[in-house]
């Protein structure tokens, strides 16, 4: 007589019988091609010559389905008529509004407007450039590992007053005294070097 737990000719338990799976759904199958074909690029390319910051125009909205119902597809309108795609959180932007992009080579002030959660993570990144000179900055992440030509992200213009009436297109680095993360660390690694390069 075999023992609780052991078949009956002793090559141990049976393994559990775990339920099937649904069959995927046309819907299930058509998302997932979308995020296949997003994941490759979505047939776009690397857009050249990035704006660090600037106000754009949102031209159209698709939310992105599965990824955890957490993302969404637009396209952006900004300077020089160019226009390029963007992976945002869902519901952060409206068609035929305005926006504040900042690229992924940002750098910006210590703000509670830049720490917006439902925008993108921030972190504070420290920038030594001799005995008790400090500066302070916060480094957007852009990534998103369902597109990877993400080069920025859109901020709602509602939290900056200095943008009220500015159209679409501005560049407002300057405005809004945002770095090029890149130059700051050019900057602390060889200060001279830095000031030669912005002599003029």
């Amino acid at each position: 007589m075999a023992e609780e737990g052991q078949r009956a000719d002793g090559k141990g338990a049976e393994k559990p019988k775990w339920p099937k799976k649904p069959p995927k759904t046309a819907e299930d199958l058509a998302a997932i091609a979308y995020l296949d074909a997003l994941r490759a690029g979505g047939g776009d390319r690397p857009l050249a010559d990035v704006p660090l910051a600037c106000i754009v125009k949102v031209t159209a909205y698709e939310e992105v389905p599965k990824a955890h119902e957490a993302y969404a597809m637009v396209r952006v309108a900004g300077p020089d008529g160019k226009t390029w795609r963007l992976c945002v959180r869902r519901g952060t932007v409206k068609v035929g509004k305005n926006a504040l992009f900042v690229s992924d080579a940002a750098a910006l002030p210590v703000e509670d407007r830049y720490r917006n959660p439902s925008v993108c993570t921030v972190k504070e990144k420290v920038y030594k450039y001799g005995f008790g000179v400090k500066v302070r900055r916060l480094l957007p992440h852009v990534k998103r590992h369902i597109y990877p030509y993400n080069c920025g992200v859109l901020y709602p213009t509602a939290d900056f007053a200095e943008l009220k009436g500015k159209r679409a297109g501005l560049h407002v680095s300057a405005l809004l005294r945002i770095d090029v993360a890149e130059e700051l660390k050019l900057r602390q690694q060889d200060p001279h070097a830095w000031a030669l390069h912005y002599k003029g």
